[in-house]
């Protein structure tokens, strides 16, 4: 019988970034998707994109792991490695000289982590060297390090965090671009020289749209994305590996959602949920990943803070009592989250987002999370009356840029009701271009669930009771 004490929790459910995640218990729990394998793929240039909590360096450091394994040459290149290379580039300067700093900095990280300083300072030739003079000095390494049976190897650079400190500022997206350009002519030039770097969608995003040359990298890029289904075979294999259940990844995909919680998940939380009305003894999985926002790390963390509630009754099996506990403070730790991700680009962000809490008229008429597209623009048209909005990159502030903007950071999803009833939902990386500032497709928008209790705290049970599947 297990304890849901901290170090047991990190040990089922995994740590909250990959970084810190013990590499053995990473390999053993390791979900491998489309996008890995797209990652891993024998080609010079790899972008893995993708909002924060979808697991972009859980990919990254397994591909890196399973180099080391088997003793493919990779360099994991730090973030405050880069930092200095950052620096060394100049506001002022033009963007091909910047393009140019970041192919030589990289360089010389890479040499730095391949060569002894001691060896590198008796090759004082590299101090003005170039970048290609570098990167043939990493290829004369390979050529010494070429396999028993003659074949040629490559060597995999990862870099992830780059956009740590990001500001959304115009150096800012310059440096990301030069950045791009930068590995993208190393690997045109030397392809065994391979980039693996990992970037948040909304810092990809801000660049391909300020920077006319990104579109040769355009055919790089891998989206990581999640759909609820699999979002849930994450977690399902996290809990199968701790207990030593005998479920492989490919027996854990032939199960439907309700087997995954009858026959998995029922090890750390009950199976049927015991709410009110609609809710009422329903299947725990519907609920759970109606609240994320196709991230893992949501369903990771509703997990985690549930399991702690657990633990206070001195419980091993969560139950809904713990759920209904902890829905207020998860939604306020994720609305916490996306102030904290974009502030640099809308600093005025929490003032928007708590100004989006339903109105008295929007709660009597049943329409306090959903709106058609005129709706929330005539909301964010008072809301705008009453602020001062400004973007960092100096885009205009109106109702349908902030429309854009609160879809492309997944506080609004675009939704449609089909003539069946059935409801449609699309999240921003799924189809960008519904938000768009002047063309209109027809869709409504609805407030993620996963902030409706922080914008409404007075009336948290109505909350669960009107979520729509």
């Amino acid at each position: 019988m297990h304890t849901f004490d901290d170090a047991t929790i990190q040990q089922i459910f995994g740590a909250d970034d990959a970084e810190n995640e013990d590499d053995e218990r990473l390999k053993e729990y390791f979900y491998r998707n489309m996008a890995y394998d797209s990652l891993t793929s024998n080609l010079p240039v790899r972008v893995l994109v993708g909002h924060k909590g979808v697991g972009k360096s859980a990919l990254l450091k397994r591909a890196y792991l399973s180099d080391v394994e088997a003793h493919i040459p990779c360099v994991w290149l730090q973030p405050d490695a880069l930092l200095n290379v950052q620096t060394d580039t100049n506001p002022n300067d033009q963007f091909v000289r910047k393009i140019s700093v970041w192919k030589t900095g990289i360089l010389r990280e890479i040499l730095g982590a391949l060569f002894e300083k001691a060896m590198l300072n008796q090759l004082p030739e590299l101090e003005n060297a170039s970048a290609n003079s570098l990167a043939e000095l990493i290829v004369k390494w390979l050529d010494e390090k070429r396999l028993e049976n003659g074949d040629v190897r490559s060597i995999n650079i990862y870099i992830d965090d780059i956009d740590r400190g990001w500001k959304a500022n115009p150096e800012d997206i310059t440096n990301i671009s030069a950045l791009l350009n930068a590995i993208r002519d190393i690997g045109g030039k030397h392809p065994r020289i391979r980039f693996r770097i990992g970037l948040r969608s909304d810092v990809y995003f801000l660049v391909r749209t300020s920077d006319e040359s990104t579109d040769k990298i355009e055919g790089n890029v891998i989206w990581l994305r999640w759909i609820n289904d699999d979002i849930l075979r994450v977690i399902a294999k996290r809990i199968a590996t701790f207990f030593k259940l005998e479920y492989t990844q490919q027996a854990i995909d032939k199960l439907d959602q309700g087997q995954i919680t009858s026959l998995i998940l029922k090890e750390v939380i009950e199976p049927r949920f015991s709410g009110k009305g609609k809710w009422e003894d329903r299947p725990v999985h519907k609920i759970l990943l109606s609240l994320t926002r196709a991230r893992p790390r949501d369903l990771v963390k509703l997990f985690r803070l549930a399991a702690k509630s657990a633990n206070k009754r001195g419980a091993s099996i969560i139950s809904s009592q713990d759920l209904n506990g902890i829905f207020e403070m998860y939604s306020q730790e994720r609305l916490q989250d996306i102030i904290n991700e974009f502030k640099s680009e809308l600093p005025q962000i929490e003032r928007l987002l708590l100004a989006m809490k339903p109105t008295k008229m929007e709660r009597r008429t049943a329409t306090s999370y959903t709106f058609t597209t005129d709706q929330l623009s005539r909301k964010l048209t008072n809301i705008i009356q009453q602020n001062n909005f400004t973007f960092t990159n100096g885009k205009a502030v109106s109702s349908r840029a902030l429309i854009q903007f609160l879809y492309k950071i997944d506080f609004i999803t675009a939704r449609k009701v089909e003539s069946d009833g059935n409801i449609v939902r699309k999240y921003f990386e799924e189809s960008r271009f519904l938000g768009h500032e002047i063309v209109d497709f027809g869709y409504g928008w609805e407030i993620h669930p996963a902030y409706r209790w922080a914008l409404q705290p007075e009336n948290v049970n109505a909350i669960l009771d009107a979520l729509e599947l």
